[in-house]
This record gives structure tokens, C-alpha cells and sequence, in this order.
């Protein structure tokens, strides 16, 4: 049977199953996995609520992202007076409100439309209270995985991708990837961290000359850290980030070809170095195949 995979790019049919090696054949079974779960959770009743609270939020300019920050420095949240109180949240006594540029539109008397910009008024949920708002959780706790962190950066130090940890402040901010490098929230736990890092890098492999857009780059970079992650055993809430992303089934796996590289690129390095000073919290399944792939692929 003919196992067709699909990238951005193109379309290329590759061999039989029963050819492919054990690390490929895993990679597509947990891809598979993440896409079932992916659209099982964009259908929930949980997530569509989320959406439904989140479209009452401005997606606000980097102008008016700076007039909030210089503000409230720890501001996360933000929206107007009547829409905290649409969201059952009233905004406290006494609070300041930070302001920000509303655009108004309107008609000159040679009935063409110009902009003008003027203050509005907005409150941090800090600065309110009532009714808990919906989040999607793709935190991940504990330390246990310090071992991996110490692997990826051996990796990223053989790609000679420089990695730094910042306080990158507490507006969500997990990590990002530039041209420089890559920079990793120093303020989240270790195993948090471990992920974010993966997905960084999957970023830095595959994107740094890629015209994809957005959608198609996270939807690569986090299945890839999902991949890796539950290769090694690192529980991964992907599915959650992804449905932001609107990824679903098809869109994930029309990605294949991208993120099996990837991702098997990533898992051969750490196997190899890995092999034989595996943690205990790793299965013997896991050890044996590392041992496998790390004398059939040389590293």
C-alpha cells in the first residue's frame, strides 16, 4: 500500500509501510495521535466557549501594546469597562484605567472617510473581579525532564544556535526564535521550558528562510515538539496550542513530510548522546529503541 505524504510545498509519494524504519513509523503514529486529539478539542464545548470570550478582546496594535506596558507593566488582559461587564467581571473601585488609541472613522465634506485616532479607556482582569474566564492550559509543571533541557542545548550547540533565558515578563510569553537565536522564558518550570525549547528549535530548522505563513509554522513547530517530547516521555499539551492555531486532522498531516524530518533529526542527536544514560522514568521499550537508532543512524 502506498503511504502518501504531503508538505507545503509539494506532494511526494514515499515507500510501503512495512519499509519504513521503527523511528519514521512512531513519528507518523504520534502525529496521527496529535491530529485526532487536536480535533477532538477544537470540537469541546470548553474550547468554543474560549473562543467566544476571546473574540471580545481587541487584537490591539504594537503602539497600543506599548501605551499598556509603559502603564501596567504586568498587564496580560485587557478590554473596556462594558466588556469586562459582558464578561461577568466588574472593574474595582479606585483602579486606573490605562489608556490606549481607539481609531474613529468618519466622512469628510468631500464625503471621503478619514481616520483619526483618539484615547479610550481600558482596565488590566488584574484590576477586576468576578466570573473566572475560560484559559487553555499548555503550562506544563515539574522538573524532571532537566536532563533533555541539557541534550537540546548540546543539539542547538552542534546547529550553532545560541540559547538564553530571559524574563520575558508574565503576559504568556513561553519563548521565541530569531535569526540571533533563541530565547526561553526563564520564569516557567523546567518541563515547560524542555517543550518550549523543542518547539523553538523545530522553528529555527525549518523556518528562518520559510515563506509559510503563520499558521503553517506553529502547526509544524509544535507537532514537532509534541513528537519529540512523547518520544522521550514528556507529557505534551500540543492539541490545546494547536486548536489556537485552528489546526485540525488534515491540516496537521498535510504536514507530514516536514515535521517526521524534523523531529527524527532531533530524536537520532539525543538517542545517540542519550543511548545509554537514559533516565529511569524513560520505558525499556524507549531505551532499547534509542540503543536501535542510535547504532543504525551513526548519530
Amino acid at each position: 500500500m502506498e503511504l502518501k505524504h504531503f508538505s507545503a510545498q509539494k506532494r511526494e509519494v514515499v515507500s510501503c509501510d512495512e519499509n519504513m524504519n521503527p523511528l519514521t513509523q512512531q513519528i507518523e503514529s504520534k502525529l496521527k495521535e496529535l491530529a485526532q486529539e487536536t480535533d477532538d478539542f477544537r470540537k469541546s464545548e470548553f474550547f468554543q466557549n474560549y473562543l467566544d470570550t476571546m473574540s471580545k478582546f481587541w487584537d490591539y496594535s504594537y503602539q497600543n501594546q506599548l501605551l499598556i506596558h509603559f502603564s501596567l507593566p504586568t498587564a496580560t488582559r485587557v478590554a473596556g469597562y462594558r466588556t469586562w461587564q459582558k464578561l461577568g467581571r466588574q472593574v474595582q473601585k479606585g483602579c486606573k484605567a490605562i489608556s490606549i488609541l481607539a481609531p474613529f472613522t468618519y466622512k469628510n465634506l468631500e464625503e471621503e472617510e478619514e481616520t483619526y485616532f483618539h484615547p479610550v479607556s481600558v482596565f488590566d482582569i488584574s484590576q477586576t473581579s468576578g466570573q473566572e474566564l475560560p484559559a487553555v492550559d499548555v503550562e506544563l509543571s515539574g522538573s524532571d525532564f532537566a536532563w533533555l533541557w541539557e541534550k537540546l542545548l548540546s543539539f542547538c550547540s552542534s546547529k550553532q544556535i545560541p540559547v538564553k533565558l530571559e524574563e520575558l515578563g508574565v503576559n504568556g510569553v513561553y519563548g521565541y526564535c530569531t535569526k540571533e537565536g533563541i530565547v526561553i522564558s526563564s520564569l516557567h518550570a523546567v518541563n515547560s521550558q524542555v517543550a518550549t525549547l523543542i518547539h523553538e528549535i523545530a522553528h529555527a530548522l525549518l523556518h528562518r528562510e520559510s515563506s509559510l505563513n503563520k499558521q503553517q509554522k506553529e502547526i509544524q513547530a509544535e507537532s514537532v515538539a509534541y513528537v519529540v517530547s512523547r518520544h522521550f516521555g514528556l507529557d505534551a499539551r500540543s492539541m490545546n496550542y494547536l486548536a489556537l492555531y485552528d489546526a485540525d486532522y488534515k491540516k496537521i498531516m498535510e504536514n507530514l513530510s516536514a515535521i517526521s524530518e524534523t523531529a527524527k533529526e532531533v530524536i537520532d542527536f539525543i538517542s545517540f548522546y542519550s543511548s545509554t544514560h537514559l533516565p529511569d522514568n524513560t520505558s525499556a521499550c524507549s531505551k532499547t529503541r534509542s540503543v536501535a537508532i542510535a547504532v543504525l543512524s551513526g548519530g
